[in-house]
């Protein structure tokens, strides 16, 4: 069984985006956002466009791909066990149905859809589609990164001044937060959250933010984002130069555009 064509794929999501996602977006109605809070992320919402277009690829992928499964964020939230379906030898569509859930509520262009295909616990292929930007990120292991069907390359930083980036560091417990934020201090340049991982992971993969940093690590938050961006020339690892993973758990993580940047990233927070 090998994968679908990548092309059938990325129309698949822009098809469920534009049928269920964007006739709401700008549009939705109080009583379609339900609370989704945590202790980690008290303000978590879930509206019923996640759930539609959850259900929507759920099937449609693994229509495309017969014999595999899938593992979408919404169903993980539900019954927290199908997370450990991400270990097996089989194929598995990994799904977020609506990255940046809240900024599609404020009616705001940073949101998307993000897939990636796993095979034993590794990514093999991803996609993004940004669907108020008319964007699809496509990469496929070892074949490069493309943004439109055309080829993806994230390019070393210009000029000698610091890097620009974001710290995620609200989900870090306190004593790491604190540690980080005083070594990161001065190192870099801050740059605007995006809040949604779709549009920092393409943001750094264009060369237009040169890195983030991660702790909470959500498989269907960093898997297709990861690959885009090494296979068009990035950066994603820990603290201590592994390699991101799928089935990582909560760490610091470095994603960046490219090498040097990781590594200056590193280091100041290494010090």
């Amino acid at each position: 069984m090998s994968m679908p064509d990548p092309a059938r794929v990325g129309a698949f999501l822009e098809e469920v985006a534009g049928e269920l996602m964007l006739p709401s977006w700008r549009r939705l109605v109080l009583a379609e956002v339900t609370p989704k809070a945590t202790a980690l992320d008290p303000g978590d919402v879930v509206t019923t466009v996640d759930l539609a277009v959850e259900q929507r690829l759920s099937r449609g992928l693994r229509e495309l791909l017969p014999g595999s499964a899938a593992v979408g964020e919404e169903a993980v939230h539900e019954e927290p066990g199908l997370i450990d379906a991400l270990g097996g030898d089989g194929w598995i569509w990994l799904i977020d149905p609506l990255d940046g859930t809240r900024n599609f509520v404020e009616g705001n262009d940073r949101f998307g859809i993000m897939v990636a295909l796993l095979r034993a616990s590794e990514t093999r292929a991803a996609w993004i589609h940004l669907p108020a930007r008319r964007q699809t990120f496509f990469a496929e292991e070892g074949a490069g990164a493309f943004l439109n069907g055309a080829r993806l390359v994230a390019g070393a930083a210009g000029g000698a001044g610091a890097p620009a980036g974001t710290f995620y560091s609200h989900f870090m417990p306190g004593e790491v937060r604190a540690a980080i934020e005083a070594r990161a201090a001065g190192a870099y340049r801050p740059a605007q959250e995006a809040g949604s991982a779709c549009v920092e992971y393409t943001s750094v993969a264009r060369g237009e933010k040169d890195f983030c940093v991660y702790y909470r690590l959500l498989p269907w938050d960093h898997a297709p984002g990861a690959l885009i961006l090494r296979e068009a020339s990035g950066v994603a690892e820990h603290l201590d130069g592994t390699p991101y993973a799928p089935t990582d758990k909560n760490q610091v993580t470095i994603v960046a555009r490219s090498r040097g940047i990781a590594d200056r990233i590193r280091r100041a927070l290494s010090a």
